[in-house]
């Protein structure tokens, strides 16, 4: 790396923090394409449209990498897996689901990172936030917690001022009360 990249490069994210995520509800798809991020999030776009969930306050659209692809999907015919989902406010209830999976989620404890411009370098910078998690992790003596009752990881796209924005969230196991938290945003 060059002495004059290194400032620029570290700009990019943001230091890892520990945020307390509330229990909700989600409507989740996952596809299998190669660009799967960009399909599914479409598709769970018009699928939130149409149910009027666009634009609802608490309202959020999350995803994560879907590693149950075969060697041969991604070798043979590029083919990659993302899911998508809405998380839903209190109280909503969708009037079509269009094969869209409902599931709930138990309040965790998450790792965040966030990264400015993600989409600018994605293959780079946002593997290099997970990284950067999994050094916080290491250092500060935490531990991922893949639990079946809690996404493992995901990740929150958003817009403030004219730039984009990825929240990077990794589980982690549950910590005292000495640790202060961040709250989802």
């Amino acid at each position: 790396m060059l002495r004059e990249d290194m400032p620029r490069k570290s700009a990019v994210y943001s230091g890892v923090e520990l945020r307390k995520v509330e229990a909700f509800r989600m409507a989740r798809y996952v596809m299998i394409t190669p660009n799967p991020e960009n399909d599914v999030k479409d598709y769970m776009d018009r699928w939130a449209h149409r149910n009027g969930l666009s634009g609802h306050p608490g309202a959020r659209r999350i995803g994560w990498d879907f590693p149950f692809v075969s060697q041969e999907q991604q070798s043979r015919f590029g083919l990659r897996g993302y899911a998508a989902a809405w998380m839903l406010p209190e109280g909503f209830e969708p009037e079509c689901c269009d094969g869209v999976e409902m599931a709930s989620q138990g309040s965790a404890t998450y790792a965040c990172i966030t990264v400015t411009d993600p989409f600018i370098r994605p293959f780079e910078s946002i593997p290099g936030a997970y990284g950067r998690i999994m050094e916080y992790l290491n250092a500060n003596g935490f531990r991922e917690n893949p639990t079946e009752d809690c996404l493992p990881c995901f990740e929150h796209e958003y817009e403030r001022d004219g730039r984009s924005y990825m929240d990077v969230y990794v589980h982690v196991e549950s910590v005292g009360q000495t640790h202060l938290f961040t709250p989802f945003r």
